[in-house]
């Protein structure tokens, strides 16, 4: 007894039909996750560079402790 497959009892066409689709549906996915990192990515970009930003405004604090006594700060 040999087991047949669903893409054996389909004709050339159908199969070529069903590859199309799923091929559509893949890149569609695609496309999409791509999108949805490159919104991702923008975010985190503009979030880094506003807190760069800040923190390039204000002044370091002053060293404390026995360390930067020793140190002359």
């Amino acid at each position: 007894m040999t087991s047949t497959t669903p893409l054996q009892n389909l004709s050339t066409a159908e199969r070529r039909r069903q590859l199309e689709e799923s091929t559509s549906r893949a890149m569609e996915r695609y496309r999409t996750d791509f999108e949805a990192q490159r919104a991702k990515t923008s975010r985190l970009r503009a979030e880094r560079e506003a807190r760069e930003a800040s923190e390039a405004a204000t002044p370091p604090k002053p060293a404390r402790g026995r360390r930067a006594a020793a140190w002359g700060n």
